[in-house]
């Protein structure tokens, strides 16, 4: 099932559902769930990075057969079908992507911006004769791919939009950053306003709560360390579609499972209560992606290359890095 009716349906609310202290930019939230609908379904959901049996391309080559810029190109085309599998980053970028050629009718972002956009994933071709690929943190598809908040973190370097967030707290005394925090009960976390301020075709990092499920706190964990024994991000990203009650929608590449080769873009949905972290970022000014154009593939973000295996960041590290006062 496409979401096609939430492209009606987000006209509708727009004036209605921001406070008077959000900006929102329609046609932005308009192109973004226009790009949704030129996706296909499914089309499988993968991680690794060889093919095998079920895949025999990897997420990394339909990303980079995807993006289809040559030398004198002044903007790529980008084909959907061709970036399969996909996993849930790969998805979110993809969207975005599809969705600023959708909205740049006037071609105000620049050759350069393109180039820097494109995703180096390892992969040599016209624009990448030396095949670099981009760890988390590293140009434009690095920051993307990032553990933590990197879309968001993203979007403010480009001086593209703003973030907003919620955080239930942490339900383990090792995972509490102070000793005052609390774990929100259940009814506190689902009457949060949060939830009525994000609109569909924001961008939403959710970060599981597997206390119930898994017995972990790992929802309370922005990154990833070196400690084999601690608990780790996670999370998922994904396009918020809307809330009905206390169940979110959202679209993305929604996996993994038993049968992966029938996973991949799809919307998914989940009780506010699966979620213990959230963090929305709202495109406003999809005009300054052009920023990218000073992001060069080798331009490095510290905060979020850190999040990858080296440490956790603090909630109030990641405000100050989404630039949301407290």
């Amino acid at each position: 099932m496409k979401p096609t009716f939430f492209a009606i349906f987000a006209l509708l609310c727009l004036a209605f559902q921001a406070s008077a202290a959000d900006k929102v930019n329609e046609s932005w939230q308009r192109a973004v769930l226009a790009a949704i609908d030129l996706f296909p379904e499914r089309g499988g959901y993968y991680t690794g990075g060889r093919p095998n049996k079920l895949f025999p391309k990897t997420t990394w080559r339909g990303l980079n057969d995807a993006y289809r810029m040559g030398a004198d190109d002044e903007r790529p085309d980008f084909d959907p079908m061709q970036a399969q599998p996909s996993f849930c980053s790969s998805a979110t970028y993809s969207v975005i992507i599809q969705a600023l050629l959708l909205w740049d009718t006037k071609h105000k972002i620049t050759r350069e911006a393109w180039v820097n956009m494109k995703p180096y994933v390892g992969i040599a071709d016209e624009l990448n004769p030396d095949g670099y690929g981009q760890d988390d943190g590293f140009g434009f598809w690095g920051r993307a791919n990032a553990n933590g908040p990197g879309l968001g973190v993203l979007v403010r370097e480009l001086k593209a939009g703003y973030s907003f967030t919620a955080y239930r707290g942490a339900r383990s005394e090792r995972n509490r950053e102070t000793p005052d925090e609390r774990y929100l009960t259940d009814d506190e976390w689902c009457a949060l306003d949060i939830w009525q301020r994000a609109l569909p075709g924001d961008l939403m990092k959710i970060f599981w709560n597997r206390n119930e499920s898994r017995g972990s706190d790992s929802g309370a964990i922005i990154g990833c360390n070196d400690d084999k024994n601690a608990d780790q991000e996670a999370g998922h990203s994904v396009i918020f579609l809307g809330c009905e009650g206390d169940t979110v929608t959202y679209w993305s590449s929604n996996g993994p499972g038993k049968h992966p080769e029938q996973m991949g873009y799809s919307m998914g949905r989940c009780h506010k209560t699966d979620i213990q972290r959230v963090v929305f970022t709202r495109i406003t000014r999809p005009d300054r992606f052009n920023n990218a154009r000073k992001m060069a593939p080798t331009d490095v973000n510290a905060y979020l290359r850190d999040l990858n295996g080296v440490r956790h960041s603090t909630t109030a590290e990641m405000l100050k890095q989404l630039g949301v006062k407290n």
